[in-house]
Order: C-alpha cells, then structure tokens, then sequence
C-alpha cells in the first residue's frame, strides 16, 4: 500500500509541474499579436533578398541560419503606464527561467536591455533582446533560426554596420509603425 502511495504522490506531482500556468515566450507573442496596445511585427528572412547581398561565406551563413524575426513594442502613453510596468514584470518573469542565457545586460539614458539565448553557446536556436524605458516603453525581439553561432551573427551585424546588406524594407516597416 506504501508503494502505491508513493507511486501515486510521484504522479500527481508530475503532472502538478507538467500544467505550469506560467506563459512561455512564444505565448506570450502569441497573445499579444492582436491587442491593440502593442506593436507587433513578424519579419521573415526570406524579406532580405540573398541574391542581391554582397557577402562573405560565413556572413552567408549566419544569415542562412535566421528563420525568423518577431517584434512586439509596447509604447507608453497617459492610458497605460501601468500596463506598462505589469507588461515588464510579465516578460523578466518569463526570461529568468532557466532555459534563458544571459549573454550581456547594458543599460544607459533610462533605457534598460537585456540580451538572452537558448540554446547551446556555439548551437543558438533563438536569441531575445528584450529593451525598456519608462518614458518610451518596451520591445521584445526574438530572432529565431537554426544553429545560429554567435561569432557568425556577430559580423553578420557588422555588415548591417558597413552597408553590405540592404536594410531599407526593415526601415519602412519602422515608419509603418512610427519609430525614428
């Protein structure tokens, strides 16, 4: 009978984890994709045309292993400023699970921005920069790929910087939303 107990006990404990009510990440960009207080944007990477790119074999490949980018803002104004902080609280509670990496967290001029991984460090599978300012509001980016190094995205960004890639249908999509 103790057996069964103990069996028993280990069941249902499990399947208390398994019905965890917290929200995951991709939950979160889900439920917000239609509420009319945020600003969402899913880019995919075929929007960048590879053809057209100038690049080297592994700023190719870096780009290659992009799948995806989602983009969820959250603009303050009079209506939402607590929303705005509930909002926040919500997204650092999802990013401090452990599945989360840190890779850097800068801040300066009243903006906060953490950036994470999850994944293995030489094996990204998404990478999230998550930005707030209490006088602007908060983004949430996620890139999402396949074997993503981090070396690679790192010149990939380099030559965002330098020009080699093309990045005006990502600034018309700023206007569209109203970023500077």
């Amino acid at each position: 009978m103790k057996h069964i107990f103990k069996l028993f006990s280990v069941i249902v404990a499990i399947f208390l984890v398994s019905c965890n009510s917290e929200p995951t990440l991709q939950e979160y960009f889900v439920n917000h994709q239609d509420d009319k207080d945020f600003i969402a944007v899913d880019i995919p990477s075929s929007l960048l045309d590879k053809g057209k790119i100038d690049l080297n074999e592994e700023e190719t490949a870096a780009l290659e292993s992009i799948k995806k980018i989602n983009f969820l803002a959250l603009r303050i104004n009079d209506n939402n400023k607590n929303r705005f902080e509930e909002e926040k609280t919500v997204i650092k509670k999802i990013l401090d699970k452990d599945q989360y990496e840190t890779l850097m967290k800068f801040g300066s001029n009243g903006v906060k921005a953490v950036l994470k991984f999850q994944g293995e460090e030489d094996d990204i599978d998404e990478v999230i920069v998550f930005a707030s300012d209490r006088e602007e509001g908060l983004a949430l980016v996620r890139v999402l790929g396949d074997n993503m190094r981090p070396e690679k995205i790192l010149k990939l960004a380099k030559s965002v910087e330098e020009g080699k890639i093309d990045i005006e249908a990502f600034k018309d999509i700023a206007k569209t939303i109203d970023f500077d």
